[in-house]
């Protein structure tokens, strides 16, 4: 079992910060549409982000193990939030993961690993919304 402890602390209005030992702070805050100051990471970006990170280091290990050569990776990802008849909810999130290699006839086992980081990634196995992946292989 691992744990994982942030602090979270509130500074003014709808703006707080949080951070863990030995790590940047970074500041949090109300979504913009829900009256929170623009261009301040929110909790819906935190787990938008967290989500393809989550994925994109499960690749990591994937591509590792198999001895892919990644030559980039660069993702994308939306996070819907709506309303429900339960309150608002993150609904789903679509993460598009372009890829680019050092050798093209990796690509298939690239798209293997891809597939295995979706299924394994815990991050997204524990939401209750579905979490899709696109996987775009490029020719650099």
């Amino acid at each position: 079992m691992w744990t994982y402890e942030v602090d979270v602390n509130w500074k003014s209005e709808k703006i707080g910060e949080t951070h863990c030992a030995g790590k940047p702070v970074v500041e949090v805050a109300t979504p913009p549409e829900f009256g929170g100051p623009e261009g301040i990471w929110t909790p819906e970006d935190l787990l938008t982000s967290a989500v393809a990170t989550c994925i994109m280091t499960s690749a990591l290990f994937f591509f590792n193990r198999s001895k892919i050569n990644l030559k980039e990776y660069k993702s994308q990802a939306v996070g819907t939030l709506e309303k429900t008849p339960t309150g608002l909810l993150m609904t789903s999130i679509k993460v598009t993961a372009n890829i680019a290699l050092e050798d093209a006839t990796q690509a298939d086992a690239a798209k293997k690993a891809m597939e295995q980081a979706e299924k394994t990634c815990p991050l997204s196995n524990s939401l209750t919304c579905p979490v899709s992946l696109d996987v775009n292989i490029l020719n650099v």
